[in-house]
């Protein structure tokens, strides 16, 4: 599930599983594909932040062989690049800046990962383990939420690349038998303008009743109810709309979703902290009910030290041409593209995601002007991950001013 956010224009309220906080979706922003400019100083310590807002191929090469895609000029390699750590000293502010900031807001752990320039690496974390012996780190695995959908909205754009899924197809081409899908595009699923009513308030209860049923996509979508607005015809963010889009991932790849992250992403990337948590191993706080309910929409586990790694990957073009890359990132009025929010923290614009699941909120965030890639997960009462980020305590410095510090 999404980590709330209100917009500024005024249509987060449209939607109930959505809770108003100070991060606001930004319209308008850098065009998608441009170069960023020279790298820009973070703003004051004390600045704030807002949101701003067919079937498979047939191959006779093994799985395991077939390409991943790429392109001439988006390159879409999808190596992995070890970041370089940072000074000791450098550490040492981060990791204090940390500890401050789960104090202010009262947070039960927390982990933050900070990448500069995609050369510069660090995380690091605070709060009591959760086994009363293993201490907290930047590599413990968090539930990360609706930030799932940058992994997903990836994949179907990989697909798209490959000539196996079109953006503007019905989804009904590829699966004839969702009719609560008829009339959307692909492109709407990941936009959130399919106007497919939102899978939390008829499961929430059930989910919490059950805990340890699994729930298959099926399932959840015949308790859905009716679509709160024609295809194209507005916007409003349902989960639904990316387990649909999971759904799509195995019908046309003929392998399970899982199996697609780990050969497109997780695997070239070396994500070893990040994919579906097993069922006997499941987050702190979670129950099966809720992963496999939500599923490709907010199922998947992470760390900081992945997260971040991630974000360089994918904003910086080793998962997508840029041609693509441009699409996720050409935002709608409120400030949506394809699995891709935006953000302005003070006089910068990002983009990335942000995410809410029972008591995990992720936040994923990249700043092209400063070339810096931030992740922020915690547990928790509700909060502000982006305030968080730049909660300055008196004399001291930000999380994020020191992130824009670090030596390029």
């Amino acid at each position: 599930m999404r980590r709330p956010i209100a917009h500024l224009t005024g249509a987060a309220a449209a939607l109930a599983v959505l809770v108003a906080v100070s991060v606001t979706v930004v319209p308008g922003g850098p065009t998608p594909g441009e170069q960023p400019p020279a790298r820009t100083p973070l703003p004051g310590a004390s600045a704030g932040a807002t949101a701003a807002q067919p079937g498979p191929e047939t191959t006779d090469l093994p799985y395991a062989f077939w390409p991943v895609p790429h392109g001439p000029d988006g390159d879409g390699t999808a190596q992995p690049i070890d970041l370089l750590p940072v000074s000791s000293a450098e550490a040492t502010a981060l990791q204090a800046a940390v500890d401050r900031a789960r104090a202010a807001f009262g947070l039960n752990a927390v982990a933050v990962g900070v990448s500069a320039d995609a050369r510069l690496g660090w995380s690091g974390a605070s709060g009591p383990p959760r086994d009363g012996v293993t201490p907290l780190s930047g590599a413990t695995p968090f539930a990360i939420a609706s930030v799932t959908k940058t992994f997903t909205a990836a994949i179907v754009l990989q697909l798209v690349e490959e000539g196996r899924v079109d953006l503007d197809a019905a989804v009904t081409d590829y699966l004839p038998e969702v009719t609560i899908a008829r009339g959307v595009t692909v492109r709407q699923l990941l936009s959130h303008t399919s106007g497919i009513a939102d899978l939390l308030a008829p499961m929430r209860n059930r989910l919490n009743a059950e805990p340890a049923r699994v729930w298959k996509p099926a399932e959840v979508l015949a308790l859905l109810g009716p679509s709160v607005f024609a295809p194209g015809t507005s916007w409003g963010y349902s989960n639904t709309n990316y387990l649909i889009a999971g759904m799509i991932v195995e019908r046309v790849t003929g392998h399970p979703f899982g199996d697609e992250l780990a050969r497109r992403i997780t695997g070239p990337l070396n994500l070893l902290g990040t994919g579906i948590p097993a069922r006997g191993e499941l987050p702190y706080l979670l129950g099966v009910s809720w992963t496999s309910a939500f599923w490709t929409s907010a199922m998947l586990d992470s760390d900081a030290a992945d997260l971040v790694r991630w974000g360089d990957a994918l904003y910086g073009g080793g998962i997508l041409r840029a041609d693509s890359l441009a699409q996720m990132l050409d935002f709608n009025e409120h400030g949506y593209g394809l699995g891709a929010e935006q953000y302005r923290f003070g006089g910068l614009l990002g983009y990335g995601h942000s995410g809410l699941l029972r008591g995990y909120t992720t936040l994923l965030v990249h700043l092209p002007e400063a070339d810096l890639t931030v992740a922020v997960l915690a547990t928790g009462h509700l909060f502000d991950a982006a305030a968080f980020l730049t909660y300055a305590a008196p004399g001291a410095p930000s999380i994020l001013s020191l992130a824009g510090e670090l030596a390029p």
